[in-house]
Parts: structure tokens; C-alpha cells; sequence
């Protein structure tokens, strides 16, 4: 815009509070063609969008307060890593996002 040449590379985030209930993604879910759920506990859960060549490309959470804060932010950095994490390990409450960055 102002005439760079270096591209702007970033993950699109969006949050909106709607009565009790966070509502938050990063990425852009309709390039997912697969999509897995973890749920989370006490009415909270996150939706992780795969592309067909198994890319994260976003996550989608919905929870009480904070709920799925922590756990949008770590996915919003799978997603700027280009990772490939399995589906097993995004559905399973007991993976840590965190360890998946490391991988």
C-alpha cells in the first residue's frame, strides 16, 4: 500500500462476545475440507480446519469467558507455521497444542 514489496503475512483473527459465550477463530475455515473437534469441558470446544493436504488452515472455539483463548492463540501460531498436525493428536484434550508446535 504504501509501496513495499515485502507481502503482509499474517493469520486473519476475529473475536466476538455474544452474553456469556466467547466466540473466537484464526485462519480462514472455508479453505478447510475436513474438519475435528476437541471438546474442551463445561460447554467449551474448538473446531480445527484442515486443508485436503492435511495443513491447519483454522481454528474455530467457543466457551465460556476465556475458555478458548489460550487454545486459538497456539493454533493461530500452527497455522502461521504451515503445520500438518494429525487429527488424532487435535482431537485428543489430552495433546497439548504447545507440543505440536515443537514438532
Amino acid at each position: 500500500m504504501l509501496g513495499g514489496r515485502t507481502p503482509f503475512i499474517g493469520v486473519p483473527w476475529f473475536w466476538s462476545d455474544q452474553y456469556d459465550l466467547t466466540l473466537q477463530i484464526a485462519g480462514l475455515p472455508s479453505f478447510g475440507t475436513v474438519t475435528v473437534r476437541r471438546d474442551l469441558g463445561d460447554d467449551a470446544f474448538l473446531l480445527f480446519h484442515l486443508a485436503a493436504d492435511g495443513r491447519l488452515v483454522a481454528a474455530s472455539g467457543v466457551g465460556l469467558g476465556n475458555a478458548v483463548g489460550r487454545d486459538i492463540k497456539l493454533a493461530e501460531m500452527l497455522i502461521a507455521k504451515r503445520a500438518h498436525p494429525r487429527p488424532e493428536d487435535l482431537s485428543s484434550a489430552s495433546t497439548r497444542l504447545k507440543s505440536l508446535l515443537a514438532a
